[in-house]
């Protein structure tokens, strides 16, 4: 085999990542082909559980960690779907699929979770389906995405609970003055170009819309539950690409780093452990 074309082999999946990159469709889009009857294969490569938990009507479940090993006949159009939540998974199989014969694989625009909020009634999710537990997205998941794809909603100095009561409790004159709050992380410094609003409910952020206009909604709150309502508020209101920052405040003033505290208690030294006799 001549250099040259041991080059070109080389660069096959190149292209194939570039081409997938260039085509991608809007759940729009999908849902226009489907209505019009054109001939499409939807694969679906979340994992078989949250698979049967809800999808794209129609879609096939090929987990992304076989997708490369599956054996497919020539489906011709194929668009790959993810989640939507902040993983790009689906760039990574539509590469892949359309390095099979006879496929040309596309991304669907935000996943699963842009397709749900724009079509709502068309997906198998039952009304009494299980609940799925609420996204997360790491520090550092985040970091990686395209801040102009973003909304991150400051939820750090929420003083309501979700039912809109106050949490502030009477101050006890008798009681020490507590220490001063540590001032919250720049949100604009950590996050450079990402929109940043002080509601989930604003103008524009949890627009129904689907594709590059459906941003991703990051929650981010203290750690004190205040995320995971609103999450539940944005989901009841029919809006499902959302997800919320683990270890929220925390995580970012540490810029990613594991921490030495756990549920607020200080770690002053090292932890002694007592010493056990023989016998004992």
């Amino acid at each position: 085999m001549s250099n040259s074309t041991q080059q070109w082999r080389w660069l096959l999946p190149l292209a194939a990542w570039v081409s997938v990159n260039a085509w991608a469709t809007t759940p729009a889009e999908l849902s226009a082909t489907m209505t019009r009857g054109d001939k499409v294969t939807v694969i679906d490569i979340r994992s078989t559980d949250v698979y049967a938990n809800g999808h794209i009507p129609g879609a096939i479940n090929v987990p992304a960690a076989i997708v490369a090993e599956k054996r497919l006949p020539r489906l011709g159009k194929v668009i790959v779907y993810d989640d939507g939540l902040g993983t790009d998974k689906a760039t990574d199989a539509a590469a892949k699929l359309s390095q099979k014969p006879g496929i040309s694989a596309e991304v669907l625009q935000g996943g699963f979770s842009a397709w749900e909020t724009a079509n709502a009634a068309a997906t198998t999710r039952g009304a009494y389906s299980k609940e799925e537990s609420l996204p997360r997205i790491t520090y550092q998941e985040l970091k990686t995405l395209p801040a102009k794809n973003l909304v991150l909603v400051d939820l750090r100095q929420s003083a309501t609970t979700a039912s809109g009561k106050s949490t502030k409790s009477i101050p006890n004159p008798n009681a020490p003055p507590a220490a001063p709050a540590a001032p919250l992380t720049d949100l604009h410094g950590a996050f450079p170009g990402a929109r940043i609003s002080t509601s989930a409910f604003g103008k524009g952020v949890a627009a129904k819309t689907a594709g590059d206009s459906a941003p991703l909604i990051v929650l981010i709150d203290n750690g004190d539950g205040v995320a995971e309502a609103t999450a539940r508020q944005l989901r009841a209101n029919g809006v499902q690409r959302f997800t919320i920052l683990a270890g929220g405040e925390q995580i970012i003033a540490r810029d990613g780093m594991p921490g030495k505290q756990r549920l607020g208690a200080k770690v002053s030294g090292p932890i002694k452990l007592p010493t056990l006799s023989n016998g004992n």
